[in-house]
């Protein structure tokens, strides 16, 4: 672990005493430092220190860190390094880690005048190369020749699946995965790790579920970390807190070591439920014991677990610990302050001054990211909900909407669900009609909209707005609350056609029986004809 440091001292010890070797003999004096050894000295210091050596020292030595300081023009490249194979190969490796894709044709063409024959890593390089271009025919034009050229191979497989993957195509991905198994192969956990993280990007949280279980049951492969961060992550976006900390547990039973990524995830998860938020808070404070590093993503999950429990003095501690860790603010940063206040907000029984307070707190935070231009359509929507929570409708309409405009940010559905929603606490149900007929002829209404749509119609018992209401969440491919269900199922005189509809729906969910419709609408039932 000290070798670099090690070796940095040994060679400073050994040019001095080739200099005694030749210094005549003097009386012992105090003399000044030179540059050389404050350096050595420096080193010295950091020995024990594990946290420097790995921030200013080894960070520098990683692979990626080396190809993004390498000199990629081939006249430059070639005068220091003899012109073959091996030689070209780092050149591409380099060309990709600095994003220089226009380079790879300039290369291709460089060997075809000096007549050098790639070999399978060249052409593994070249698929990569490709796949970060977003060009997915010439890589799979480029994996046809090496595989007739060289025959099949787990990493030629491999390289294919990561360009397919990179590029969102995962049924593309399956395919080359399952002709990897019909010849003979036998996928690793990146493989594994790579086709997840696909389909999670995509949404299909089954399907990564399935691939984890197969890993595990069939192929009998132990998951490493990345791969059990991955799968805490997917708990996160799909709330399921209590799958995750059952991953956590079963991890910190393999003995595996904590790491930023894992912290993250599981924070990220738990701080997705407001019923598992100060659970969250618990495992950032274990982050914060044990000395684990801290990145922008620890800010952002932590900070949104505070949101979910209105935790202000958390919320502070660990914009502290931001600036400690040396993290910039961003974005998503700023924008989840914001959200902390919305939680803060929404506390029962609070102060109308401390409102007040955290409102004012809110503008701050907004105004210094607006200085530094990181206004997001996020940021205005979390502003919306703000002044919708502390139920400040003036402030909404004088203040907030405005923003839209002079920031040039068109308002979304999540911006008309909070327009809705605060009309509905004023009991505005008729411009409330207004907006949601806007909205729904220019965008899909939020389930929350609809909602509070629905709500709206049967307080005035109107039967159009009732039926267009529903017809919405069928667009949407969801049910109403049980309780609206409950209230349209037991209503007298209900109208057949919002039977009808409700019928479509399970029992538990307001099924009403023609025979209880009957009895509440004072209908006799029909005569068998005989």
């Amino acid at each position: 672990m000290f070798l670099i440091h090690t070796k940095l001292i040994a060679q400073f010890a050994k040019k001095q005493f080739i200099k005694s070797m030749f210094a005549p003999i003097a009386k012992p004096q105090q003399t000044k430092q030179s540059e050389e050894f404050k350096e050595v000295k420096k080193l010295f210091q950091n020995i024990n220190n594990e946290d420097n050596i790995k921030e200013s020292i080894l960070d520098s030595y990683q692979p990626q860190h080396i190809l993004k300081q390498i000199d990629t023009n081939l006249t430059n490249y070639f005068q220091k390094r003899s012109v073959e194979i091996k030689s070209i190969n780092f050149l591409i490796q380099a060309v990709i880690a600095q994003n220089k894709f226009e380079q790879i044709e300039e290369i291709r063409q460089f060997m075809n005048e000096l007549k050098i024959k790639p070999n399978l890593q060249t052409y593994m390089c070249f698929i990569n190369a490709y796949g970060k271009q977003r060009n997915v025919e010439k890589a799979e034009a480029c994996y046809e020749i090496a595989k007739k050229q060289f025959g099949q191979s787990l990493h030629l497989y491999n390289t294919l699946i990561n360009v397919y993957c990179k590029n969102l195509q995962s049924e593309n991905a399956m395919t080359i995965f399952n002709d990897l198994k019909r010849d003979g192969f036998e996928p690793d956990i990146p493989i594994y790790t790579t086709l997840i993280n696909s389909f999670y990007r995509v949404k299909q949280w089954k399907k990564c579920w399935d691939l984890f279980d197969e890993a595990r049951l069939e192929s009998r492969l132990k998951p490493d970390e990345n791969l059990i961060g991955l799968m805490i992550e997917i708990c996160a976006d799909t709330h399921e807190a209590e799958k995750a900390i059952q991953l956590y547990e079963q991890m910190n039973d393999m003995e595996f070591r904590d790491t930023t990524y894992i912290y993250n995830s599981i924070i990220k998860a738990l701080g997705s439920r407001k019923d598992y938020a100060e659970r969250a808070l618990e495992y950032y404070r274990k982050m914060v014991l044990t000395n684990i590093k801290m990145d922008s993503d620890t800010i952002v999950c932590t900070l949104k677990a505070c949101s979910q429990c209105g935790d202000v003095k958390i919320a502070h501690e660990v914009l502290k610990q931001m600036s400690q860790h040396k993290i910039t603010l961003n974005k998503y940063i700023y924008t989840q302050i914001i959200r902390v206040y919305i939680g803060a907000c929404s506390l029962p029984n609070l102060e109308n001054k401390i409102v007040d307070l955290y409102i004012q707190d809110a503008w701050k935070i907004f105004n210094e990211a607006a200085s530094k231009q990181m206004i997001t359509q996020r940021s205005l929507n979390s502003m919306c909900e703000l002044m919708v929570t502390a139920n400040r409708l003036p402030d909404l309409e004088g203040q907030v909407l405005p923003l839209f405009d002079q920031y040039q940010i068109p308002k979304d559905q999540f911006t008309y669900e909070q327009i809705i929603k605060i009309l509905f606490i004023e009991k505005r149900l008729l411009d409330l009609y207004k907006i949601f007929d806007t909205v729904a002829a220019q965008m899909q209404p939020t389930f929350q909209s609809i909602s509070f749509y629905l709500d709206a119609a049967i307080l005035l018992a109107d039967e159009e707005k009732v039926i267009n209401a529903l017809d919405w969440f069928q667009k949407i491919d969801k049910q109403p609350k049980f309780k609206q269900l409950k209230q349209l199922g037991m209503m007298k005189n209900l109208p057949l056609r919002i039977h009808a509809i409700l019928n479509q729906y399970n029992e538990k969910f307001g099924k009403v029986s023609d025979d209880i419709y009957r009895i509440n609408n004072n209908q006799r039932p029909a005569q068998k004809k005989i």
